[in-house]
């Protein structure tokens, strides 16, 4: 059976990197892809001994992708359900910065000329909701350069889905809260070894450190809750696309408490999620290592 991908999603999401780099693997691409010529162009592709597999790039820079893509992307999903639809995404901050950096204008400028670029990137997200909801596979590329683009497509051909990369990041809230956190779990309200003068120039990497915080029933508890909700979210950060994903665990000063806890989760992550990559990291300390399941 053909492989076939339908490409597809926000402008400046990184399709034309996606296009570039499957060609190099042996993709067959076609690009900006008018809508009502999709199904004949999968009949010439299925139909042509001399192609194994093939891109399909579609988007909005077709005048008729907003008003009928979603619909005959559905009856394509019925008609030919080995055909796979890939939809790409990144941030609205991330869209920006891509597109003042490029100088380039967003496709969307000629329906909304009166918009600002934030604006545009905003009204294309909402227009291009039925699309994505349909979509086989969300990619989000907001912390991907090319090279981490190109290794993350070659990790969904290989294997079906990416490995995802989970980083548990300790900080101390004085010196600011990371902004690469997905999510950030408050510790202060543990007790502090700060106060015991014999764990004061320890870390929270030092066994007497765990051992202090552990005799804790909160902490004990705290844990459950964090894992928790980690093991409930990952999942769904993994059916969204997203490659990196960052829990940041903070306390005052980014010494004991959030360092201690980080590394307890990151053990008990890389346990129960063997196929990806966990990371623990410690801001203050500016440790960072791998955690081998």
């Amino acid at each position: 059976m053909k492989e076939i991908i339908i490409l597809t999603g926000e402008s400046g999401s990184g399709k034309s990197s996606a296009m570039r780099h499957l060609e190099d693997l042996g993709f067959y691409c076609i690009d900006n892809v008018p809508p009502d010529l999709l199904k004949n162009l999968i009949r010439l592709i299925d139909d042509n001994s001399e192609i194994d597999k093939a891109v399909l790039v579609m988007d909005i820079r077709n005048p008729s992708f907003r008003n009928n893509a979603a619909e005959i992307l559905k009856t394509v999903k019925r008609d030919f359900p080995q055909v796979k639809i890939w939809f790409f995404t990144a941030d609205k901050e991330e869209l920006i910065k891509r597109f003042s950096e490029t100088r380039r204008p967003h496709p969307f400028e000629r329906y909304s000329p009166d918009k600002n670029l934030e604006e545009l990137i905003e009204q294309e997200k909402e227009v291009l909701t039925p699309v994505k909801e349909i979509a086989d596979k969300i990619i989000d590329t907001t912390a991907m350069n090319t090279h981490d683009l190109k290794r993350f497509l070659k990790e969904i051909l290989s294997t079906g889905k990416p490995r995802i990369k989970v980083t548990i990041l300790s900080f101390g809230f004085k010196n600011g809260v990371p902004s690469s956190a997905d999510n950030v779990f408050d510790v202060r309200f543990l007790p502090n070894p700060h106060f015991i003068p014999e764990l004061r120039p320890k870390t929270g990497m030092d066994d007497e450190v765990k051992e202090f915080l552990m005799s804790f029933t909160e902490t004990k508890k705290l844990l459950k809750y964090i894992f928790d909700f980690i093991k409930f979210s990952l999942p769904f950060y993994e059916k969204e696309g997203k490659s990196y994903i960052t829990y940041a665990i903070g306390c005052t000063g980014g010494q004991h408490r959030s360092v201690a806890i980080a590394e307890i989760i990151a053990e008990k992550v890389a346990s129960s999620f063997p196929d990806f990559k966990v990371y623990v990291e410690h801001r203050e300390q500016k440790e960072r290592m791998e955690i081998k399941s």
